[in-house]
């Protein structure tokens, strides 16, 4: 029975786990929410155009996926670039449906694309970086 458990966990190391890939969401949304609020106050008590609002989020995304990307795929023994991947796509759709439904705009622009392509290259650089940590 050991042998079976074994193997299955070996299986599971080579494919997205999606308990790491979970965990990694959560420390990403863990290090988005003070950043968003920090700006957010910092938005409300100064003449900061909002026009450049984009450029915070963007970094804030790639702060959060590189540092939850490399997190949940240090235990992983392959693929480590899908595991970040799939982090940095599932927070890039998370943050997106949050922010519209909250706006109640559906639309999808050239910067949501561009989010998603910087969430996904940064998930998997994040994974590679976080597979050669052991």
């Amino acid at each position: 029975m050991a042998g079976q458990t074994s193997g299955l966990k070996k299986q599971l190391d080579e494919h997205v786990n999606f308990i790491r890939v979970l965990k990694g969401l959560i420390i990403s949304f863990l290090i988005t929410l003070p950043c968003f609020l920090g700006f957010a106050l910092f938005l409300t008590y100064t003449d900061f155009p909002e026009k450049h609002t984009f450029i915070a989020v963007l970094i804030t995304t790639v702060i959060s996926v590189l540092t939850a990307s490399a997190y949940s795929t240090k235990n992983v023994r392959s693929k480590g670039w899908m595991n970040g991947c799939a982090v940095g796509v599932l927070y890039v759709a998370i943050l997106y449906l949050a922010s519209s439904i909250i706006f109640m705009n559906f639309a999808v622009n050239v910067q949501v694309l561009l989010t998603v392509v910087i969430g996904a290259i940064v998930g998997c650089l994040g994974g590679i970086f976080g597979i050669n940590l052991r």
